[in-house]
């Protein structure tokens, strides 16, 4: 059975982890050290490669170096990934934060590690900020003569291989990665407030991208949804700036018309109310954008993973995959028999299995994705209808025009004229 980083009762399991870090350490030549979540030390691997252990820089709390070791395991918690830092003495460590779902449990720091040559001024200021004695400085000089130099390059490296090495204790990395694209997101925000700022450049809304997120969403597009529904919710944070009220307005609004579009999608009614009612009172809570900004996250999980990805979705691997090909390709010369070629199972099981999960049958389903495109594009360009026709996966404007008619109760030349 593969170990885990923590026991059932939620302790560190700190033999598997002595036994990541060891090998981490014969691998590297580099000194690790366990912490908990107020940083204090559980375990020193190889602390004989340490240049601290000639200093009493840990005996009290308020000392430079349990300080730094704090913050770089606090900033490397926020960021989800490995935090790169220089210590008061000088040299490189690598912070890597140990989480317990969300919450900070600990941390492991490698290091100290030189990068580059040890100029002779960093020894002196060394022996400054520690107070050390004369007695130990043939000791250090010796010790630092004798530390394996690592590039730029390599540090990365290790850091990659010290994170990869932790993660591997972990059943899944989903909170890693939610912290990581979080921060990211937010600093992203931050980067362009700060570029539109510069050069004096206006911050307009793209309507357009409202658009092409409603057309996602019915034709299925899961990906291309999820993608600009992000760049939405950024787009109001940074727009908007630190006006909370006027985001959590622009956030519901936008839920609106998601909501909207996942029911005509095919998205089950009573399950995206239920959902977003407990979404808007939780919106009504907030009161910091700090806080709002990470809730917009949860908004982007909770329609990807509870309404875009059940819109038509079947229950069988089969349906998913044959709903995936037809939204991909219903502009072209689809048919069942095609389909189920692609599939390599008959037309007549793949018929049958469709209409069991889905409730319609595949013809039902391909015509509804074609004209709901065909609907756009007789709203928003200035295609003609044969055009239009063709553009959707019909070769026979008449026929397009009969199953147009079918769906909506009116002809495309009505709906165009009605929608003016």
């Amino acid at each position: 059975m593969k170990e885990t980083i923590f026991k059932e009762d939620h302790q560190l399991n700190l033999e598997a982890i002595e036994d990541i870090l060891t090998s981490f350490y014969y691998a590297t030549d580099v000194p690790v050290t366990l912490y908990d979540q107020n940083t204090h030390p559980l375990g020193t691997y190889f602390e004989d490669k340490k240049i601290c252990r000639y200093f009493n820089q840990s005996e009290t709390e308020s000392s430079l170096c349990p300080n730094a070791l704090h913050f770089a395991a606090t900033w490397a918690h926020r960021l989800g990934e490995p935090y790169i830092f220089v210590c008061p003495s000088g040299f490189v460590n690598i912070a890597i934060a140990i989480l317990d779902g969300q919450q900070f449990a600990g941390s492991v720091i490698a290091g100290p590690i030189a990068m580059g040559t040890i100029e002779e001024s960093t020894i002196r200021d060394m022996f400054t900020i520690h107070q050390a004695s004369p007695e130990v400085l043939y000791n250090t000089t010796l010790f630092i003569r004798n530390m394996k130099i690592f590039t730029p390059s390599q540090v990365n490296h290790l850091a990659k291989l010290l994170n990869a090495a932790i993660l591997s204790l972990y059943p899944n990395t989903e909170a890693y990665e939610k912290l990581s694209s979080e921060y990211h997101d937010q600093s992203e925000i931050g980067e362009r407030i700060h570029e539109h700022k510069k050069n004096n450049i206006p911050l307009v809304y793209p309507y357009e991208k409202e658009q092409e997120l409603v057309r996602q969403v019915k034709e299925g597009d899961h990906e291309g949804a999820q993608v600009t529904l992000k760049f939405l919710v950024n787009e109001i944070l940074l727009i908007e700036g630190g006006n909370l009220e006027v985001i959590k307005a622009r956030i519901l609004e936008l839920v609106t018309i998601l909501s909207r579009a996942s029911v005509e999608g095919g998205a089950s009614l009573e399950k995206i109310f239920g959902l977003n009612l407990d979404l808007i009172t939780e919106l009504n809570k907030i009161d910091s954008i700090q806080v709002l900004s990470s809730w917009t996250v949860k908004i982007i999980d909770h329609f990807t993973k509870n309404i875009f990805n059940n819109i038509y979705s079947g229950d069988s691997y089969l349906i998913n995959q044959a709903i995936e090909h037809t939204r991909a390709n219903y502009m072209n010369k689809i048919t069942l028999q095609k389909l189920a070629d692609y599939l390599h199972v008959s037309d007549s099981y793949l018929s049958k299995l469709f209409k069991e999960e889905t409730g319609i049958s595949f013809t039902q389903y391909l015509n509804e994705i074609r004209i709901n495109r065909s609907k756009e594009l007789l709203q928003n360009t200035k295609m003609s209808i044969v055009e239009v026709a063709l553009f959707v996966g019909y070769e026979d404007q008449s026929y397009f025009t009969k199953v147009f008619k079918k769906i909506t109760g009116i002809t495309p030349k009505k709906y165009r004229s009605g929608k003016k």
